[in-house]
């Protein structure tokens, strides 16, 4: 079984709780991990070029992102 095929078998809270365990897993090693090349690369050019826009509260910006999301998928 792949792990596709046992992912797509769980609800919404089952993935959720399995991405929860996923993280927590990769956090505890984080050490054994280097980040692709181009995460530096965007990093920087969004520190040397910071969002002139209006800044959002937490709750409104992950509200924004989860709409974003949403569209995606439809």
């Amino acid at each position: 079984m792949t792990i596709e095929t046992l992912l797509s078998g769980l609800s919404t809270s089952e993935k959720l709780e399995a991405m929860d365990i996923l993280w927590r897993d990769l956090s505890n090693t984080a050490a054994g991990y280097v980040s692709p090349e181009w995460h530096g690369r965007v990093l920087a050019e969004r520190l040397a070029n910071p969002s002139t826009g209006a800044r959002l509260p937490l709750a409104d910006s992950i509200r924004e992102v989860k709409e974003r999301l949403d569209a995606r998928r439809t």
